[in-house]
Formats: structure tokens, C-alpha cells, sequence
């Protein structure tokens, strides 16, 4: 039987990558064993250290990653690149508030409510028909003694009633705290939603009017102050619009000054290094 060059160079490439990989493979098992064995030692002795020690303030990087081709760098924005001050959470708080009397008729009471901090925090979840607050554990057991409706708490022995216990299941939790029967506020900016929630239902409570605690809570949804942003005329939208655009502009200046400077680094040191000196005596 007759084989084309080609073939035959194919074959063998495939025979070598194959011996590489099975070569590679158990060289990294060898490897990880060595250092399994090596800690495991080092964890049962009280007085030799074998490996170095960890340092805190270390950075631990991708060492297969190839730096040199990537071209575009992505950070996360909210608490990294922008640091919000607190006056952030009570302009979201009015807005709110404002959405809630202007747009769908609730009491203009409401118009005289101001953010508190600490009526809220980010990881709360809510029992969406009964208006509940309340905090989960990683298990999803309710926390007892952390369940309110408004600022009123309410009693273990109800929320056991309620709940046939403290734990709930998965369909009741839902993945990432999103069903039709839970809703969990994930991030930081939820906390004047929370708040607002709060001051609302308890401003039905102590005026008697009768509401449903799930139609509270979607009308909140509708608010989402942070979209509408873009699509709002008021000032102080505007206002905060041009500030996150503002970020954006710094933060393009700084990535191409950067650039730039790295640049002219490398070239000084091109010349620098393709510079022949001559001495003479």
C-alpha cells in the first residue's frame, strides 16, 4: 500500500502530539502529586516548613495568559471604577417616591418620607404576598427575630405558622432568589428601594388603608430608577447621567495616556539598546 507524503508527515504529527500530550499529562500528575505530598507533610509537622510562606498582600495572577495579545481590558463598573457618595441612596429614594405619587396615584403623603440608612440591606429577602423582610442563611433557614412587615416585627411563632418551619425549599427561594413567591435585593442600590418599601407599607398600616403587599412591591419594580435614567428630563437625572458619562471620558483618557507612555517607553529603550557607544582615549 502507497502513501502520500502528506499523509505520511500527518500521521507522524499525529503520533508526536499524542506521545506529547500523554507525556504532558502525566508529568502534571507527577507534579500535582509531588506537591500533594510535599503540603501534607509540611500541614502534619509542627516544626519544618517546606514551602514558602503565602504573602497577604500578593497578587496571584494567570501565568498562561499572554498579556501581549490582549487589546482590550474590561473592569467592573459600580464600586470600582465609580465610587458612589451616600447622597446616592436618597436620590434614588425620592426618585422612587416620586415615581410612586406622580406616575401611579399614591397618597402625596408620601412626598414628605426621606431615606434613613440602616432601615435596609443588600441580601434581605421578601415574601412578596406577605410583604415580609426577612434574612435566609445559606441553607435558606429564615433567620428568626429578622422578619418584619414595615417596621413592625413579627412573631416566630407566625412565621412558623406561615412557613410550616424556618425552612424553605428551593421552589420557594427560587434560583438566584427570583420566584413568584420570594425576591431577594441582590445589590447595593436595592437598600433605598428597601427602605421605601418599608416606609410604604407601614404608612398603610397606621392609616388603616387597606393594600395588597404584592402590588406594592411591582410597583416598585416599575419604578427601576437606575434604567430610566437615561430616558428621564429631570435635573438631577441629568445631572447624574453626565456624571457616569464624565467616568467613561476619564477613564478613556487615562487607558490612552497609558498607552501612549508605554509607547515611548519602549521605543526609549529600543534606542537605547540599539545605541552603539564609542570610547576613545
Amino acid at each position: 500500500m502507497l502513501f502520500h507524503r502528506s499523509q505520511y508527515v500527518q500521521g507522524i504529527s499525529k503520533i508526536f502530539i499524542q506521545q506529547r500530550r500523554i507525556y504532558t499529562e502525566t508529568y502534571q500528575l507527577e507534579e500535582l502529586q509531588r506537591l500533594y505530598d510535599l503540603l501534607k507533610h509540611e500541614s502534619l509537622s509542627k516544626t519544618h516548613s517546606l514551602s514558602k510562606k503565602m504573602d497577604p498582600n500578593g497578587i496571584f495572577s494567570n501565568n498562561e495568559l499572554n498579556l501581549q495579545k490582549i487589546q482590550v481590558y474590561g473592569f467592573d463598573f459600580d464600586y470600582t471604577l465609580a465610587r458612589y457618595k451616600s447622597s446616592l441612596h436618597s436620590l434614588i429614594y425620592d426618585h422612587a417616591k416620586e415615581f410612586l405619587v406622580k406616575n401611579l396615584k399614591y397618597p402625596d403623603d408620601l412626598m414628605n418620607f426621606c431615606f434613613r440608612p440602616g432601615m435596609g440591606a443588600r441580601g434581605l429577602h421578601l415574601d412578596i404576598k406577605r410583604g415580609w423582610l426577612m434574612k435566609l442563611d445559606s441553607y435558606h433557614n429564615i433567620q428568626l427575630g429578622t422578619v418584619y412587615r414595615g417596621m413592625n416585627a413579627i412573631s416566630a411563632e407566625e412565621v412558623i405558622a406561615a412557613h410550616n418551619g424556618t425552612k424553605l425549599s428551593i421552589d420557594i427561594v427560587g434560583y438566584l432568589g427570583k420566584t413568584t413567591n420570594m425576591f431577594q435585593f441582590v445589590d447595593i442600590f436595592s437598600i433605598p428601594e428597601i427602605t421605601l418599601l418599608r416606609d410604604v407599607t407601614q404608612y398603610f398600616i397606621d392609616n388603616n388603608i387597606p393594600f395588597g403587599s404584592e402590588y406594592v412591591f411591582y410597583d416598585l419594580l416599575k419604578h427601576e430608577s437606575l434604567s430610566k435614567v437615561a430616558q428621564s428630563s429631570d435635573t438631577r437625572d441629568i445631572m447624574l447621567k453626565q456624571y457616569i458619562e464624565q467616568i467613561y471620558t476619564d477613564l478613556h483618557v487615562r487607558i490612552r495616556n497609558n498607552h501612549h507612555q508605554q509607547q515611548q517607553e519602549e521605543q526609549e529603550e529600543e534606542c537605547s539598546t540599539n545605541t552603539t557607544v564609542v570610547v576613545c582615549d
